[in-house]
């Protein structure tokens, strides 16, 4: 770990850092369920928004969800690799939709 304050890292310095804290968090971690935002869970994580989208949660009780950025300005969606399941956007769906 470094003792170095994020906002006097180079950007290199916030790719490794980020990177590391990334995989410490997500490496290891077991899938356990996967579903769409209640509209009262999508109001608590985001701001201004009127959709809803994936939560990815973990056998650990920790989850990830996407947003439109790292103000939680809105749902965002999740791209994926994967053609063949038709998931290779996983994407935000409008609350008129739901």
């Amino acid at each position: 770990m470094t003792s170095k304050p994020l906002d006097k890292m180079t950007d290199k310095e916030l790719v490794n850092e980020w990177t590391r804290r990334a995989k410490a968090f997500l490496v290891g971690k077991k899938i356990v369920d996967v579903y769409y935002h209640t509209e009262k869970e999508n109001e608590e994580l985001f701001y201004d928004d009127y959709g809803s989208n994936v939560r990815i949660v973990f056998d650990d009780g920790h989850w990830i969800t996407a947003s439109r950025d790292d103000e939680g300005n809105g749902s965002g969606v999740i791209f994926t690799t994967d053609d063949k399941h038709g998931v290779s956007i996983i994407p935000t769906i409008s609350y008129s939709s739901i």
